[in-house]
């Protein structure tokens, strides 16, 4: 969606609205002329204005995507750690040993890996520390659910996490 369609559509329910509001209360209150900035309209003349131009702002939001493609700026993407052969392995053992490989633990993971190598290269202690006890958070959580005795879960989770943060070569470097 184009980034200003909602702005004109907002406007256009506003202006529409107000219009549709000034000749209920007005209406109620017989009154008949409106004094703006020191002119004086009539209040059909005002109503007209006001509901005609938030329809037409309505629908001008409407049809732009239809005439002015839109396309946002692609975001640089990140270089996806490569974890190496015998890493790999273990984790995705581990992991499918305790039916942890399902695509929302993966994708967790996956995001893990990159901020926690991203943060490893600023040398930002409290960051690594932080997706450290989410991904743990995580890991437990699920094993949680499936019940596994919490000595287990810690040796786990213990597992898991130093494959999870052993220093790994960047792809594309």
């Amino acid at each position: 969606m184009h980034p200003i369609v909602p702005v004109i559509m907002s406007l256009g329910a506003i202006l529409f609205l107000i219009g549709i509001g000034i000749q209920a209360w007005f209406g109620v209150k017989r009154i008949n002329t409106i004094k703006l900035r020191g002119k004086e309209y009539k209040l059909w003349q005002f109503v007209a204005v006001t509901v005609g131009l938030g329809t037409t702002l309505f629908m001008i939001s409407v049809l732009i995507p239809k005439y002015i493609p839109y396309q946002p700026e692609q975001a640089p993407q990140v270089a996806q750690p490569v974890i190496p052969g015998n890493l790999k392995y273990e984790l995705e053992s581990t992991l499918s040993s305790l039916n942890l490989n399902n695509e929302i633990m993966m994708a967790a993971i996956s995001r893990f890996q990159t901020e926690y190598q991203m943060a490893l290269q600023k040398g930002d202690k409290n960051t690594m520390d932080l997706l450290a006890l989410e991904i743990a958070y995580r890991i437990r959580m699920e094993l949680e659910k499936q019940e596994i005795p919490a000595s287990r879960i810690e040796r786990d989770v213990e597992r898991i996490l130093t494959i999870l943060k052993q220093p790994v070569k960047q792809n594309g470097k």
